[in-house]
């Protein structure tokens, strides 16, 4: 019997997890621009972060905000003041994905010895 409600129970918590999941990547979409005269405006960045595949991605000295994600240099989209605080990624089709912030020592501006800026990273 207790073994028949833990089963359920179980089933339950995962049916729920999915359906989570599903909406969180249906709410996926570009940043709203707020307009002129606004510090925190959504500005392409694909050219000026780092990627895994280069070796200033790995040297905590470069203060540039890194992106690991399966889709390569496709269009990257970061919005933040004077730090890139969200960033989203769109997939070879063109779709955008919001990327979690990984590791975020942007935060602690020149408090910080090491000027490594964000990490953002596809979490799928």
């Amino acid at each position: 019997m207790k073994r028949s409600r833990f089963v359920r129970a179980s089933a339950l918590a995962i049916g729920l997890l999915m359906l989570g999941s599903g909406v969180a990547s249906a709410q996926d979409a570009w940043p709203v621009d707020p307009g002129q005269g606004n510090h925190i405006r959504p500005v392409e960045v694909t050219d000026y972060v780092l990627m895994p595949d280069q070796l200033d991605f790995w040297n905590p000295a470069v203060g540039k905000t890194r992106v690991i994600s399966p889709f390569g240099r496709t269009k990257i989209v970061c919005t933040g003041y004077r730090v890139d605080s969200e960033c989203w990624q769109a997939d070879p089709a063109g779709n955008p994905h919001k990327l979690e912030l990984l590791f975020g020592m942007g935060v602690f501006g020149s408090l910080t010895t090491t000027p490594a800026q964000n990490v953002f990273v596809y979490s799928g």
